[in-house]
């Protein structure tokens, strides 16, 4: 489903962000990316959906090449929850999910009842009309995975998605996940540790200064 052929990504200053990176993911696999800050994980990420070109090398989905799908095209079929989160602070908790179903024509409808969902699952469900602006930086990055997922993506790039939350709700949050894995969805996540959590063998792959230095399961 996704390949990644020999791909570097090497900055004007100089800064080799991957080297040779080589990685087949199937449709439905669980992948954990683990690394240090700076091993290279978000650029992976960011390659994967086409947000950044590499340098050398090619990026595959579905046996063809990223660079002939529309960015359109592919944001449809790959959610991604930025680490920035990168969401709206003036506006609902309930605008900043709905957007991508906003822009899609959804009714309202429809909008109401997937992010009443959602948010119910992502222990938001009180906050579905604060302002952003007014959460915790941990609900925020809740928003931010729920948006990603609102539209549900063939694939979905969580970057350290648990990262500033507490145990009980990271441990939720990725039971979540690992359900809408078991119902088909490719997830690949990035993370500084792991967490156990589900029953689910969960592929590994291990970061270190733009490297994949091991690979295992867990």
């Amino acid at each position: 489903m996704i390949e990644l052929e020999n791909v570097s990504k090497v900055y004007p200053n100089g800064t080799v962000a991957l080297d040779k990176i080589n990685v087949k993911i199937e449709r439905g696999d669980f992948v954990i990316l683990m690394g240090e800050s700076g091993a290279g994980k978000t650029t992976l990420l960011k390659i994967i959906r086409g947000d950044e070109e590499p340098t050398y090398g090619e990026v595959f989905y579905d046996n063809k090449s990223l660079r002939k799908y529309s960015k359109v095209h592919i944001r449809r079929r790959i959610g991604f929850a930025f680490q920035d989160l990168t969401l709206i602070e003036d506006r609902t908790v309930l605008d900043n999910i709905s957007l991508p179903l906003q822009f899609k024509g959804a009714s309202f409808r429809e909008i109401h009842d997937k992010v009443e969902s959602l948010v119910s699952h992502m222990r938001l469900k009180d906050k579905m009309y604060k302002l952003v602006k007014e959460l915790s930086y941990g609900e925020k990055q809740r928003v931010s995975i729920a948006r990603a997922l609102i539209v549900e993506p063939e694939t979905l790039l969580l970057d350290e998605p648990t990262g500033n939350l507490d145990g009980e709700t990271a441990k939720a949050v990725l039971n979540f996940v690992e359900a809408l894995n078991e119902r088909g969805t490719t997830i690949i996540m990035s993370t500084h540790h792991l967490i156990e959590f589900g029953n689910k063998p969960k592929s590994l792959l291990k970061l270190k200064n733009g490297r994949i230095i091991g690979k295992d399961y867990v």
